[in-house]
């Protein structure tokens, strides 16, 4: 696959449906340029387009990745790693899958209490945590509102095994509100509920 439409696969990925205009700013090339580009992924099944009508004149053109162009991102797993969650449940049941999904949790988050050892200032949290997840594969990032913040996860590489295994995304949501405790933490988006992007909104609560 051509860089450049590696990179619209990517702008995709992070912005969500967009128009071809800032696709194409983003790129330094033209419209026309971005299209050709977009109209070759498309026959690939990696992107579609759809027409959003905005008040009066013509609809907009949107273009969004599909199924297959989210996937093409890569998960970390393979089928042994749902087979296993799946032989786990069938031999010793769900309290049993829990038990382990805890275990895990407390090393995950013993393992970045660690990583954020020392560090006070909220925001210098965030960009940290949002740095170490994407390390991880989560394409995560930070966007400051005026009285909140945003953790957004434009990937998870583990989408997947999580859709057979929901107590993983169970567990992420309370590894946040741990790590970023007194601060709440609540999950505005969710990928396999037919999100875009993971998204975790965090305020003081006052």
């Amino acid at each position: 696959m051509a860089s450049t439409q590696q990179r619209l696969l990517s702008l995709l990925k992070q912005r969500g449906p967009s128009p071809i205009a800032p696709l194409a700013k983003a790129l330094s090339m033209t419209s026309m340029g971005a299209r050709q580009h977009l109209e070759k992924l498309e026959t690939q099944q990696l992107v579609s387009h759809t027409d959003i009508k905005q008040g009066k004149g013509r609809p907009s053109r949107h273009w969004l990745l599909t199924g297959k162009g989210h996937q093409s991102f890569g998960d970390r797993h393979n089928e042994l790693a749902i087979s296993v969650i799946e032989s786990v449940i069938a031999i010793a049941g769900t309290s049993q899958l829990d038990a382990i999904l805890a275990h895990r949790h407390q090393l995950q988050l013993s393992d970045y209490l660690n990583k954020l050892d020392n560090i006070d200032n909220i925001e210098t949290k965030l960009h940290k945590l949002a740095q170490l997840r994407s390390d991880e594969g989560y394409m995560a990032r930070i966007a400051i509102q005026p009285d909140h913040w945003l953790l957004i996860e434009d990937h998870c590489p583990i989408c997947s095994v999580a859709m057979k295994c929901q107590g993983l995304c169970k567990n992420e949501l309370a590894l946040f509100q741990a790590l970023l405790a007194p601060y709440e933490v609540m999950r505005e988006q969710h990928l396999i509920e037919g999100g875009q992007r993971c998204v975790y909104r965090i305020s003081s609560g006052s």
